[in-house]
């Protein structure tokens, strides 16, 4: 009767144990055991992805809502808040949308069927999965799945995304592929690196300066006889395009010329790259019907300019300023998340 009285309670311990990994799981629960990791991913894009605390993501949500009637309620959320999809939940109040791309989902994730969204990763919440096997110490159920390191995992959100009118929005996928084929380098090997504490989960982009700053090399060459400028950029150290993502990355190419004395004689543009110099700018510019844009995807019905620096692949920009007295020029790069009318719309002054 003891050993059935033993064996009963362990059963409801287990029980219980499984109903609660069955419920929604907050990342700092986790830090409990894993405080380093749990420290990297509390500075990462993925736990600032919410309309909480990405004032650019709350901006093109609201405006998404509003100018569709609520149609893409649903749509932008899947992936931000992946947890949404799981408890079939879109308030944003609701804790687990709150908490991002969280512990619970990315490791939750037993199986990927396809690159369109985060509903294409099958999840279990009952097994933390992870690119590591079980081992006798684990505090709850562990299993290995290969995803973890072939990049499967990033690419449901990552891919690719079309609007309804077939107008690619986000290319990641296919940029990435082409040099994967090549290299047979992973997603993982550049924003999740491996450190004494295992892969950074800091996953390191575009808002850690560190790695645009090792993405693009430069080559000028300037002719002070012939007032000819020459400049070659090459995306040596990204494995997509540069912008990738959102259509509303830009890459702008700032050049100055300046005198002997220092002073400024020429500048390619001034205030805005997309009116005064085109050439200038790489990056993917979504038109409506009236040809006019940079517009929001869902008002998109056409591409006025897809121009991005692939990986490997040089782009050369050639300007004859008319001006006299250039001795020298000085050529930099700049990175936006979005075009300036963009931030003013939604009151964000930081470009």
């Amino acid at each position: 009767m003891k050993i059935r009285i033993a064996t009963i309670g362990l059963f409801w311990l287990f029980y219980f144990s499984l109903l609660a990994q069955t419920e929604f799981r907050s990342a700092k629960s986790c830090a409990e055991c894993h405080e380093t990791i749990y420290q990297h991913w509390s500075l990462s894009r993925h736990a600032q992805s919410t309309v909480q605390k990405d004032p650019l993501f709350a901006g093109m949500y609201n405006w998404a809502i509003q100018d569709t009637q609520g149609k893409l309620k649903k749509k932008c959320i899947v992936c931000h808040s992946p947890l949404s999809s799981v408890f079939q939940d879109i308030d944003p109040e609701r804790p687990f949308n709150q908490d991002g791309i969280t512990c619970q989902f990315c490791h939750g994730a037993q199986d990927i069927t396809g690159f369109h969204s985060a509903k294409d990763i099958e999840i279990d919440l009952t097994t933390i999965y992870s690119a590591n096997p079980p081992s006798d110490i684990d505090a709850h159920p562990v299993a290995h799945r290969e995803h973890f390191r072939n990049s499967q995992v990033c690419l449901p959100c990552h891919a690719e995304m079309k609007t309804p009118r077939a107008i690619e929005v986000c290319s990641t996928g296919h940029e990435w592929q082409a040099y994967h084929q090549k290299t047979g380098r992973t997603c993982q090997d550049c924003h999740m690196p491996v450190g004494e504490d295992g892969p950074s989960h800091l996953f390191a982009g575009t808002h850690q300066g560190n790695l645009l700053q090792k993405a693009v090399e430069m080559k000028l060459d300037f002719s002070p006889e012939t007032g000819e400028v020459r400049i070659t950029l090459t995306n040596t150290g990204a494995g997509h395009a540069l912008p990738t993502g959102t259509p509303l990355r830009m890459v702008i190419l700032k050049l100055v010329g300046l005198d002997r004395q220092g002073e400024v004689r020429w500048e390619n543009w001034k205030e805005n790259p997309l009116q005064e110099d085109r050439s200038a700018v790489f990056m993917k510019i979504l038109g409506n019907a009236e040809g006019k844009g940079p517009v929001p995807p869902w008002q998109a019905t056409q591409i006025l300019l897809d121009r991005k620096l692939l990986p490997n692949t040089p782009e050369t920009v050639v300007y004859h300023p008319k001006t006299e007295g250039i001795h020298k020029v000085k050529a930099t790069l700049l990175y936006r998340f979005a075009p300036p009318a963009i931030l003013e719309k939604f009151g964000i002054s930081d470009p």
